[in-house]
């Protein structure tokens, strides 16, 4: 064990092996080994791990490639990709995200009739690219995103919403196809790994008409798109990464560092304030070792936002709960490097945090504004990876000495 360790230090190694594991090259690459595409293949790459999946796509397809088109979002393309790219909006969609819309319209519309799709798609697809209907505004879209992400709704939920005003979103994509061969390569972000949630579903037809949430205001039930007749398009899909991987790496690489290893599965589910109760109230009587929960938490904002996301709020809430202790150390970590609108991951708090942000009071009043970021900052907290190539949505790590 390592124990001369600083805690905080185990828990990035531990969160790194994650990140490596569901890394967007690394799995398709493992992928596109295991069961090779035969002939000439049109590339499309979209979400907040494009780049790193289209890398890997053409680490292994190399000439087989005749063309691509990377959607991703603004930040997240580090090198100068070989084929055409446009950076989008996440998570409000902008211009751009529009434009991208037309293009992929363009681009599946010009794929010879021999030539099969590869779809690389990835969390963050659906704010990226969007086609609106003639009646729907930018100004609307984005209204509409600002309201799903105050919502308290989870991303089943949201992305049913999304799905119901788009012109190609659940599944309606497949209208624009001039091939009939679809092999497409998912990072799931979502819970259950559900291929129709994952990116609103540009090319999964919902298999029947989910109900629609009851809160939904009025003004956005006027954009609502009648529902495709299915496109009969030969797809198969395969899961490449999820959050169940990047958990079983943070299980490995603790056990072969020795520790004792309790994985605890896919449970950071609910309002981020009962998750954090949850799992205080766990560690208390827990035993030593590392300790994982994955999931995404949901988090309900106020009018009134500051700096800081779902796994920001839950660090800090959770640093609340776990005051005075001096036996933990909690990891609370977005796999895709972002957490809400921030460009930080998350945070690594103890039992001293609170007390180095502030009192008490201050800590809540923070938490009340969605601005837990600007408390972890000052209290020296944050977790910050940068771009990660993947997305698998969240990990929470916690040392108990």
């Amino acid at each position: 064990m390592k124990e001369k360790l600083q805690p905080q230090l185990i828990l990035v190694d531990l969160f790194a092996a994650a990140l490596q594991a569901a890394n967007g090259k690394n799995a398709v690459e493992k992928q596109l080994l295991e069961q090779p595409l035969e002939g000439d293949i049109a590339v499309l790459a979209i979400g907040k791990a494009a780049e790193s999946m289209m890398l890997g796509a053409q680490n292994i397809l190399k000439e087989q490639i005749q063309s691509a088109l990377i959607i991703a979002k603004k930040g997240h393309v580090v090198e100068s990709p070989a084929w055409p790219c446009i950076e989008a909006g996440h998570p409000i969609p902008d211009g751009n995200s529009l434009q991208a819309g037309q293009q992929l319209l363009k681009f599946l519309a010009n794929i010879p009739e021999n030539t099969q799709l590869l779809t690389l798609i990835s969390g963050g697809a659906s704010s990226l690219v969007e086609v609106l209907p003639d009646k729907m505004t930018l100004a609307d879209l984005q209204k509409m995103n600002q309201w799903l992400l105050s919502s308290g709704l989870d991303i089943h939920a949201m992305n049913r919403i999304r799905q119901s005003v788009s012109l190609i979103k659940g599944g309606k994509a497949l209208h624009a196809l001039s091939t009939n061969k679809v092999t497409q390569l998912l990072i799931s972000d979502v819970r259950y790994d559900d291929p129709e949630i994952i990116g609103s579903g540009l090319f999964v037809s919902p298999k029947n008409n989910k109900l629609l949430p009851d809160n939904m205001p009025q003004w956005l039930e006027t954009f609502i798109q009648p529902q495709l007749d299915s496109v009969k398009v030969d797809i198969e899909t395969h899961i490449v990464a999820n959050n169940e991987l990047a958990c079983q790496a943070v299980v490995d690489k603790a056990k072969q560092d020795e520790y004792d290893v309790f994985y605890h599965g896919q449970n950071l589910y609910g309002d981020v304030f009962a998750v954090a109760e949850k799992i205080a109230a766990y560690l208390k009587h827990a035993e030593s070792g590392i300790h994982i929960w994955g999931g995404e938490p949901t988090i309900e904002l106020a009018n009134i936002q500051g700096r800081g996301g779902r796994n920001q709020s839950l660090a800090l809430a959770l640093a609340c709960e776990i005051e005075h202790s001096k036996d933990l150390t909690i990891l609370v970590g977005a796999t895709d490097g972002n957490d809400g609108p921030t460009d930080d991951a998350g945070a690594i708090v103890d039992g001293q945090t609170r007390q180095r942000g502030g009192s008490l009071q201050k800590a809540k009043e923070h938490l009340e504004k969605a601005d837990a970021g600007t408390f972890l900052a000052e209290a020296g907290s944050l977790l910050s990876t940068g771009p990660t190539g993947t997305n698998v949505m969240d990990v929470v790590i916690v040392l108990k000495l």
